[in-house]
């Protein structure tokens, strides 16, 4: 059940992430051509997403967005899906890169939450992990519990819900970029493929071709149950760069989400 849980969590995230000389991180990132993340940052951001798995309908992820680089990502499973039932919120706090400089994440269980608390010593290179129980996901936790402690080769890193948005500043670049990522308690690399080809694609919520440009990658970060390839996905052709589609291969075929609702201001996916 967990794995299920895991997995499809996992998916979403990668997938909405994806939707030249490989770069290292830190002072040396090299930022030019790319979007300003006053762009992309719109305050009051909703996107909603739905998840599916060959023709099934698994659920849905909700991604809230405000100016000050603070967001949060609620991932729900559908009623009556089999195996899953999953209620989880992911918070994090971001740097004007998209580096996030704090995160952690709920899941509802039984009687109550359980929730993974970063809490970030980038002084000393590295993230302690907690366990928590809560009553309330956005009340103070009842109980804490160490984990375990993540080591950090470089302080400039991405995680579960700044995965989302680290790649939309690249999207109109050609390059190859890789990128530190933090996700359940693990460390690993997320590989980002920018080759900016633009196309078209179809999605449910809109009657035309919406324009977009393709993003591949591949990520070696543990704890995403199922996984056996990389991702793929696709951005709107736009200074907004929102992810409009992503597709992400596990053992059992290849999970989807398309953007189905979006509110933000001025903006619609731009068409043909």
């Amino acid at each position: 059940m967990r794995a299920v849980r895991q997995l499809l969590v996992g998916s979403i995230l990668l997938a909405l992430a994806a939707g030249g000389v490989v770069l290292s991180l830190g002072s040396s990132l090299d930022h030019r051509g790319t979007l300003p993340s006053q762009a992309v940052v719109a305050d009051g951001e909703v996107l909603t997403y739905e998840v599916r798995w060959a023709f099934f309908k698994l659920g849905s992820v909700t991604i809230h967005t405000r100016r000050d680089y603070t967001a949060e990502a609620h991932v729900d499973s559908y009623e009556g899906v089999p195996f899953v039932d999953l209620h989880s919120i992911h918070y994090t706090i971001m740097d004007s890169f998209f580096f996030s400089r704090g995160c952690r994440s709920v899941e509802k269980q039984e009687n109550g939450w359980k929730g993974l608390d970063y809490v970030y010593d980038l002084p000393g290179r590295k993230l302690i992990v907690e366990e928590t129980t809560l009553k309330d996901p956005s009340g103070a936790p009842s109980s804490r519990k160490l984990v375990g402690a993540v080591s950090l080769n470089d302080t400039s890193f991405i995680d579960g819900v700044s995965i989302a948005y680290f790649p939309r500043l690249f999207v109109h670049t050609n390059r190859t970029v890789e990128v530190p990522t933090v996700l359940y308690g693990k460390m690993g690399m997320t590989t980002f493929y920018f080759t900016n080809n633009k196309t078209t694609d179809k999605i449910d919520a809109v009657d035309s071709p919406v324009r977009v440009i393709e993003v591949e990658g591949t990520t070696t970060v543990e704890g995403i149950y199922g996984m056996t390839g990389g991702f793929r996905g696709w951005f709107s052709d736009d200074s907004a760069a929102v992810p409009i589609k992503g597709r992400l291969k596990v053992l059992l075929g290849e999970v989807e989400i398309e953007l189905t609702t979006w509110n933000r201001k001025g903006w619609n996916p731009p068409t043909e």
